[in-house]
């Protein structure tokens, strides 16, 4: 079976009926509404529900569905694009990986080992020949695979571009170049051996880099990777004069974009602390990266290794399933080729030298200087749970990722003394192009569990109770992800019935408001419009008890956490990430991570079922 074999069988996303979508909603914004709230969401809801607004937009986003295998997929990739503010660190996704040691002057032997074996992916989904993704028998799409090489967000005004350059062997020609920037100099490699059209060798690629690295003079502080950190309107303008500079630019620019990859080889180490590897995994140098592309890889002078990727254009899981997969074919010791150098006849890499007018240099270190106020915007730590992990679950038949759920809520609530919206990720990818669904899973099950493990004896006082609660909120959040997975979420509907009403608006009748209940200030504080204060994500098995691939993206919300986890055997990973100067506590948070995880092992008993 090929990469793409399975494409044209996936069924289309489907559009969830009014009544069960303002249902779901009730019932989730009542967990965290007074019953007064409750009670007005309850009615202006149901008044939308039977109004001829109702009836008229389920009706054309119906019709929508009929004419796209996926309503929502323009529409989602909208939403990312119409981000105006600085890809990192608002959007983009940064990692370590574990995997990876400290290897003194391994610099060139590693770059050219992880770059090969990124290619060796490359190469297979060229070649039809990646693995198809599946779950419990069901086949996922694979569209996203075909996205991540060779892809850009490039940067216009009001709203950027998504371009994709690869192509499949069967589909035609790709690009087959790499960039590699080295003390901020820019290089094009080509990939691929002209004689078989196959991916050029460790030893080959390692001459190359050995050529670039011996043949790049410090040229940093005026790197035009710079340019990419800013907020995107700024970008689009400074791109645009970029090209407007001179020919040579427009094409080395078109090289960046279209490239399979962008590679940097940094004059910096990388270190051992995994603390500090996991802060720098979003945003180090302002040079390191070129920001629009959907794999970046940063190789250290002592070997360590960072990934971070285009959020917009790709789900994290698919950057990180790549990333585990390359980590673990790695030589982990110094080498060096049999032949170096003069003896090895190798292809030259092409230098790109980038033309500035004063403009942009101007640009560049105003760039440089907003890049390194916003490192100090975030924070971002690593916590590690060794009490029990996957198998201790598998026992007592709970799935470990909703326990883990809950033991973040109860984090929260035991940080803050208040429950908090929250947003986990449910993939969609059962369905063609499918993504994401969320599921809030602040349910009113696990309300009444978590006041009565936090000592409300009106909700529960025997040790019974509280495990039939904990039942009752494992089974509540389990049947939530089922359904989002199954495409009968309500958030997206909801979205799309508000661009829906926004299409609509723009013809010649009038204008209409949006939903009285899509208005009320209820909505944000539920986590409308992504203001969830935990933004959640499972990113993944671990390989034993080893993490791998481990990273972030940002919290949703100013005042909220970002939390990102790896399962093992026996043990838990948290990535955690928050704003400064906000009302967020970041250490109390992670140390009440740790509680909570603790506080719920008591309940994983053999008497839950799945």
């Amino acid at each position: 079976m090929s990469t793409f074999s399975r494409q044209d069988q996936l069924p289309s996303l489907p559009v969830p009926s009014l009544v069960e979508t303002l249902e779901k909603y009730i019932d989730s914004a009542s967990a965290i509404l007074t019953p007064a709230e409750k009670a007005r969401v309850e009615k202006e809801a149901h008044e939308f529900q039977h109004s001829e607004l109702g009836a008229q937009l389920q009706s054309a986003l119906e019709n929508r569905a009929k004419n796209h295998k996926n309503w929502l997929e323009d529409w989602w990739y909208n939403a990312y694009t119409e981000i105006r503010e600085p890809l990192a660190p608002y959007v983009s996704f940064g990692a370590m990986n574990t995997a990876y040691n400290c290897v003194d002057g391994g610099q060139v032997s590693r770059a050219a080992d992880v770059l090969h074996h990124w290619l060796s992916v490359w190469d297979k989904v060229r070649h039809g020949k990646w693995p198809v993704t599946s779950s419990r028998g069901v086949t996922w799409d694979m569209q996203q695979f075909h996205h991540l090489f060779s892809s850009n967000r490039t940067p216009q005004r009001t709203r950027d571009t998504m371009d994709r350059y690869f192509k499949t062997k069967e589909e035609g020609d790709t690009p087959t170049h790499v960039i590699i920037c080295c003390d901020g100099c820019f290089w094009k490699l080509n990939i691929l051996n002209e004689d078989d059209d196959t991916i050029k060798s460790p030893d080959e690629i390692y001459n190359m880099l050995k050529f670039v690295r011996d043949n790049s003079s410090d040229e940093s502080s005026c790197c035009v990777s710079k340019l990419t950190t800013t907020n995107r309107d700024v970008w689009s303008l400074n791109r645009d004069e970029l090209l407007r500079v001179s020919s040579a630019n427009i094409e080395y620019v078109r090289a960046v974009e279209t490239s399979i990859l962008f590679l940097s080889m940094v004059p910096k180490k990388g270190g051992d602390d995994q603390q500090k590897l996991m802060s720098n995994a979003l945003q180090d140098e302002s040079w390191f990266v070129w920001q629009d592309k959907s794999v970046n890889i940063t190789i250290y002078e002592d070997a360590q290794v960072m990934v971070q990727g285009d959020h917009s254009n790709i789900d994290a899981i698919v950057l990180l399933q790549v990333g585990d997969y390359v980590a673990s074919r790695v030589r982990k010791q110094l080498w060096h080729p049999a032949k170096t150098g003069s003896d090895l006849h190798f292809e030259f890499p092409e230098r790109l030298i980038f033309e500035f007018n004063e403009p942009l240099r101007h640009a560049i270190s105003f760039a440089d200087v907003e890049f390194y106020k916003s490192k100090q915007l975030y924070r971002a730590r690593g916590v590690h749970h060794h009490g029990y992990g996957n198998e201790l679950c598998r026992t007592a038949k709970v799935y470990t990722d909703t326990v883990v759920q809950l033991a973040l809520q109860l984090a929260f609530l035991k940080t803050h003394g208040s429950f908090a919206p929250i947003y986990e990720t449910a993939s969609t990818r059962k369905f063609f192009h499918g993504r994401t669904e969320t599921v809030r899973g602040c349910t009113s099950q696990f309300v009444r569990f978590a006041k009565a493990l936090l000592g409300d004896q009106t909700v529960a006082n025997e040790k019974e109770d509280l495990k039939k609660l904990f039942d009752s909120a494992i089974n509540a959040h389990n049947q939530l992800m089922a359904d989002c997975m199954d495409g009968r979420g309500f958030d997206r509907h909801l979205m799309g019935l508000k661009l829906t009403l926004s299409i609509m608006n723009k013809g010649c009748g009038p204008k209409r408001q949006a939903p009285e209940f899509l208005r009320d200030d209820t909505w944000k504080r539920t986590g409308g419009d992504g203001n969830f204060l935990l933004s959640t994500s499972f990113i993944g098995y671990m390989d034993g008890n080893q993490p791998g691939t481990f990273g972030y993206v940002a919290a949703m919300r100013p005042d909220g956490y970002g939390c990102f986890y790896r399962i093992g055997k026996s043990r838990i990973s948290v990535a955690v990430s928050d704003w400064v100067s906000s009302r967020s506590n970041i250490d109390a948070f992670c140390a009440n991570i740790l509680w909570a995880l603790d506080a719920l092992a008591p309940f994983l008993t053999p008497a839950q079922k799945l």
